[in-house]
């Protein structure tokens, strides 16, 4: 029988690598600045996945201040003033990936499979909803930053596992 979350768990360690791949490449001089208009900023598009993968997996759904305490602030209202340099970025990049995987780790088939809360029922009728969304999230903002890449001239970043 199928294991469906090492299935899952290596989906979500292959967008992990690939967000954390596109940080490392993209050029310093870029990162803070707007790409297009203002919205795109690819230090806050990188922000915004980070707290995403927090909020998700790492638990910061289960506090109801966890926006209040985003080290950096709401994504949505950052600057380039706001923002973390790189640096910075993938140092709380990585801590959010250890929790996420912490929790990932615990994920078992039933827990896959297990019907979705009442409250989160916009997701699907199981917790593989979620998971399903999480990832179509992950990979619409990591396209979004490989597109900047490549107008700078840079390889696209897409890690298979």
């Amino acid at each position: 029988m199928p294991n469906l979350s090492d299935d899952v768990r290596a989906q979500y360690n292959g967008a992990f690598a690939t967000i954390r791949g596109i940080a490392e490449v993209f050029p310093e001089s870029k990162w803070l600045e707007p790409h297009a208009d203002a919205y795109y900023i690819p230090g806050r598009i990188a922000y915004h996945l980070a707290a995403f993968i927090d909020r998700q997996l790492g638990g910061g759904s289960e506090d109801p201040d966890f926006a209040s305490k985003l080290p950096y602030g709401n994504w949505m209202e950052a600057t380039a003033e706001t923002l973390p340099d790189k640096k910075a970025f993938l140092s709380y990049y990585d801590e959010v990936i250890k929790r996420a995987q912490s929790s990932l780790a615990a994920l078992d088939d039933d827990g896959v499979t297990a019907p979705i809360e009442p409250e989160r029922a916009h997701f699907g009728k199981s917790q593989i909803g979620v998971h399903l969304y999480n990832m179509r999230e992950l990979a619409a903002h990591s396209g979004e930053l490989n597109k900047m890449l490549s107008e700078h001239g840079i390889d696209d970043v897409w890690v298979f596992k």
